[in-house]
């Protein structure tokens, strides 16, 4: 935007409906302001302490609505002779009755700093705030952000005056804009600049000049400049002030972007040029770098150029890009103007030489005459890569710091399925190339080296190096003021990033790639073509970010979830077939939706009933059978046949309108029953609509809390409400699903102020068995409470709740295995011939799909998988190895303590075996040497020799999986230990400590 004194607020402006507060983006005519409304702003009554000449007075009020028709405002934009297409805009002057409706819909429009859209732009998100009026800030966020990782990490920040001409041509004037997000994603993405963030603050319309610039501006030398004899001025340091004390300070609650001084850049162009060389001179203390485009130093009578900036004596930023066209007059004009081309080019060339006398030299000082170049935005975007990489590369230096000793990072910060991201390599943290770096390659894959293989050249990181070179620079500057070369020079090896030489040389290397679309994880090794340094055979792995899960709250509309449902019921199902393998069953979609159409597939194979049945039919209803019951027969499938694997399906069926589950047994019609035992089936059904309605709407909800003082926490004792349904639907329920969640949560837990996305939550089974011996199975708890407080206490992991679900009694093994146990081997486990088993992909769905949202809700609990763990022991711990094989979108670390793996004579350890998917981040698994014999009253070494070899071979198919490394798989054997809690106790503290540790970096 340049230097007009009414502009132009978009040709796509947002409207605000006062009513409602509802934003909608409409084409239109220009929108009228009103500018006694205007002029009344907070804003500029702060800065009418300043200029008196403007205070509460009626005639410069009248004379600044009269000067929109002397400036042209009226006139359409291809007849308007301003400085710049860009500069000025056709607004129309609303009548008295306009200005106040105009006036009222404000006041009651949106609160200051309203969300008002979120829009997908250039890889990351751009988000429209509300600040006043039809007035906006508009934060772009990189690609890879995270509210939760800028807790601790802030993002940078590059703050930049005429918001609305930065991010899209349609609303700049001129038609073309700055693309400043475009510009930002490919620096971000390619390497070249860490992540951060875009804000830019609209401007005030009429009062554009105001706000920008310390004087008036008159009409400059010669009086080339008449149209902006009448423009005001002098509200800079009113601007300035809102900008660092309010603005700022919200930008840093809302999105954790840095507020020091070396991690803030500062920009405009034209008067907003003016506003950033004010702003470098007035808040040297606020301000790292500053981009000063085209500035219009031409106001009043040059008084700012030849006045103000020789007497200044302070400091000046750390950085400065100045540039200037060789075309800023003539080139958006008909009148030729030669000499006031040169007039212009000569002022940039003097301000340049003034800063370069002040102590800036060519490091901190990058200026440039575009030969050619005009006063619109698409010159300043043409400009835009070169000064932002010279500006923002010393926010580099944080990086470095932060990744002092390791041996490698990403950019952006978390790798997302299908953007392009830059791999850091610091070559001399390689215990196999520390000395011989040269022509490395990274071999890398996604999804246990399943996708995207490839090899690639590493090559120096210019970027990196030089940010290590200023570092050392100062540090050696700031020791030898304090006398101590020496100390420097036998510590220079070990600052700064590491690996670099007293003489700057980077030891940082990078490639540049793409995450897949499908990507899930990312494994790499380093290697010259004959060695390798692979993590000691473990292979360097990386999470690629995963969507949340339906927990997250982030619910599509009802018509979307009804149309993707019916794709997935009608469409190609070979990766789920794929993902569920190992199960005897799972339905197009994967989650029924109420009122959508669905899908069964069976897998004949993994039946005992049905595996060589050729007339195999499925009997299945609703709501426990009261609503749609009905036989359908089912069809062998194309799908791909091999060992227990063998599909067939049923026609497509339309799940109802209120179906809360859908319950299923199979049979052949002839007596031969697969029916889970006589427990039949069960999955529930998502019910969209469910997301527009009120907490106690929910198909679960809370009866009552009780809360009672644990461990230096609270404990609530939530008891359930009865789900809605018929008399048969509740008689079910009461055998079968959840009554009693345990939630513990920490000292200084708030719910009203939970840390950014929520407290980091840790998921328990056997709830009863959690806190308090005096409840637990065989008298003595997992004290998980007293361990958590003990970790937070002592700073081995953040604050979390825990959240412990009461087993179903009896049906316990029903809810949390996924076959019937049977008794094992040689049975041994005689006792378990009639338990029943089959339900946990059931009790998985009711937990995620009702019981995480029931208490994100009212607990203020994380869904993102990072801070999300699910952990249990014996039949919980094999639902906990189940919660890592099919919900790793769910749940990122995963507990599984002496998991029964001798169930269905060993079926479920060969489901581990055949698995092939996303796993946790991390899982932890324990076992004892006497996990039979140490529970009873007779010795069994035979039985506890095989359950050992079970845990050991579970530990080999979850490296063989991809969990490899210690940082990923902990499998940890307890000499003597046997099969209970007070057992899973004593190891829980480095359990949670292994698990919960990264909740830090999360």
């Amino acid at each position: 935007m340049q230097d007009a004194g009414a502009v132009h607020l978009s040709s796509k402006s947002c409207k605000i409906d006062s009513r409602s507060g509802a934003h909608s983006t409409v084409s239109s005519q220009p929108v009228s302001i009103a500018l006694t409304a205007a002029v009344e702003s907070p804003l500029t009554e702060a800065a009418n302490a300043g200029n008196p000449s403007w205070s509460g007075n009626p005639s410069k009020i009248a004379e600044l609505s009269s000067l929109t028709t002397q400036s042209g405002y009226h006139t359409p934009p291809a007849a308007t002779e301003t400085y710049s297409a860009g500069a000025d805009a056709a607004l129309d002057t609303p009548t008295e009755p306009e200005a106040a409706a105009t006036h009222d819909s404000a006041r009651a429009g949106p609160q200051p700093y309203t969300l008002l859209e979120k829009v997908a732009l250039a890889g990351g998100t751009l988000d429209l705030v509300h600040i006043e009026k039809e007035r906006l800030l508009r934060v772009w966020l990189p690609p890879g952000y995270s509210r939760e990782e800028a807790s601790r990490h802030p993002y940078p920040l590059l703050l930049l005056n005429d918001g609305q001409n930065l991010f899209d041509d349609a609303l700049s004037f001129s038609g073309s804009s700055w693309r400043a997000a475009d510009t930002a994603a490919e620096l971000i993405t390619s390497g070249q600049l860490p992540p951060f963030v875009v804000v830019g603050v609209d401007h005030a319309g009429p009062l554009r000049s105001l706000e920008y610039l310390p004087y008036t501006p008159g009409t400059g030398p010669g009086n080339f400049r008449l149209d902006a004899a009448l423009w005001p001025g002098g509200a800079v340091a009113a601007y300035m002030d809102r900008i660092l004390n309010e603005i700022l300070p919200w930008l840093e609650d809302t999105y954790g972007v840095s507020t020091a001084a070396q991690h803030i850049a500062f920009g405009g162009s034209s008067f907003g040029g003016v506003c950033a060389l004010w702003a470098s001179m007035n808040h040297p203390d606020r301000i790292g770098a500053a981009l000063v485009e085209s500035p219009s130093l031409w106001i009043a009578d040059e008084k700012f150029l030849r006045e103000d900036l020789p007497q200044y004596r302070g400091p000046w930023p750390q950085r400065i890009f100045l540039a200037m066209g060789s075309k800023e007059y003539s080139g958006i004009r008909q009148d030729p103007g030669p000499q006031w081309d040169r007039l212009l080019v000569g002022y940039c060339e003097e301000l340049a030489e003034l800063l370069t006398a002040k102590g800036l030299g060519s490091d901190r000082l990058q200026w440039q005459v575009d030969e050619g170049a005009t006063h619109t935005e698409s010159a300043w975007a043409q400009r835009l890569p070169a000064a932002l990489t010279h500006l923002l590369s010393p926010w580099w230096h944080a990086v470095l710091c932060r990744h002092a000793g390791s041996l490698y990072f990403t950019s952006p910060r978390k790798l997302e399925a299908g953007q392009p991201a830059v791999l850091f390599v610091d070559t001399s943290r390689s215990h196999v190339f520390a000395q011989r770096a040269q022509h490395l390659q990274v071999k890398l894959g996604f999804n246990n080296w399943t996708l995207g293989c490839q090899q690639l050249q590493l090559r120096p990181a210019p970027q990196l190096g030089r940010a290590q070179r200023a570092q050392h620079q100062a540090q050696h500057a700031a020791l030898a003021q304090q006398g101590q070369h020496a100390s420097h020079n036998n510590q220079q090896g070990q600052q700064g990033g590491g690996g670099s030489s007293g003489s700057g040389s980077s030891s940082w290397q990078a490639v540049s790639f793409v995450v897949p679309h499908d990507a899930y994880e990312m494994h790499f090794a380093l290697t010259d073509g004959q060695e390798w340094d692979n993590n000691a055979g473990s292979d360097f792995y990386i999470r690629v970010k995963l969507a949340y899960s339906t927990a997250a709250g982030q619910q599509p509309s009802l018509d979307a979830v009804l149309a993707t449902a019916q794709a997935a019921a009608e469409g190609p199902v070979v990766e789920a077939a794929s993902r569920n393998a190992s199960k005897l069953y799972f339905t197009a979609p994967e989650v029924p939706a109420a009122g959508a159409p669905a899908r069964l597939y069976f897998n004949r194979a993994r039946s005992w009933a049905l595996a060589h049945n050729p007339n195999v039919k499925v009997h299945l209803g609703f709501n426990h059978w009261e609503e749609g019951a009905r036989d359908m027969q089912l069809a062998p499938t194309e799908l791909w046949r091999g060992e227990g694997i063998d599909w067939w399906r049923t026609p497509a069926f339309q799940v109802p309108d209120q179906a809360f589950d859908l319950s299923f047994a199979f049979t052949d019609g002839h007596g031969a029953w697969d029916n889970n035992d006589g427990h039949n089936y069960s999955l529930p059904v998502w019910q969209p609509q469910q997301q527009q309605r009120k907490q106690e709407a929910r198909l679960r909800s809370i009866a009552s809390v009780e809360v009672v003082d644990h461990a230096g926490g609270k404990l609530h004792i939530v008891e359930l409400a009865r789900r809605e349904g018929g008399d048969k639907s509740s008689r079910e329920a009461k055998w079968k699903e959840e009554r009693v969640l345990r939630v513990w949560t920490p000292p200084g837990y708030s719910q009203d102020s939970p840390p950014p996305g929520g407290w980091p939550v840790l998921w328990m089974n056997d709830g009863k068995n959690m806190y308090e011996d005096w409840l637990a199975h065989q008298g003595h708890a997992w004290n998980v409470g007293h361990c958590a407080a003990g970790l937070i206490a002592r700073g081995e992991v953040p604050p979390f709740v825990i959240v412990a679900v009461d087993s179903a009694g009896p049906m316990r093994s029903l809810n949390y295995l996924p076959y019937k146990p049977g008794t094992g081997v040689g049975g041994f486990r005689g006792d378990a011939e009639r338990w029943p088993g089959g339900g946990c992909e059931g009790y998985m769905r009711r937990l995620v799909q009702e019981l995480m949202p029931l208490v994100s809700d009212t607990f203020a609990t994380a869904t993102d998988p990072a801070r999300v763990a699910f952990g249990g022991g014996s039949f919980a711990g094999i639902t906990a190895l189940y919660a890592a094989m099919h919900y790793p979108h769910v749940f990122g670390s995963v507990l599984a303590e002496s998991p029964s793996l001798w169930i269905a004579e060993g079926q479920f350890l060969r489901d581990l075996w055949d698995y092939r998917g996303p796993l946790p981040e991390r899982l932890f698994m324990g076992c004892g040497t006497k996990e039979y014999s140490a529970t009873r009253d007779h010795v069994r070494d035979d039985v506890d020799a095989l359950l050992l070899h079970y845990y050991q071979e579970a530990a080999r198919a979850l490296e063989g999986a991809g969990l490899r490394g210690p940082k990923r798989l902990r499998f940890l054997v307890e000499e003597e230990a046997g099969h209970h809690e007070l057992a899973w106790s004593w190891r829980l503290t480095g359990a949670l400590s292994f698990l919960l540790a990264p909740w830090w970096d999360a």
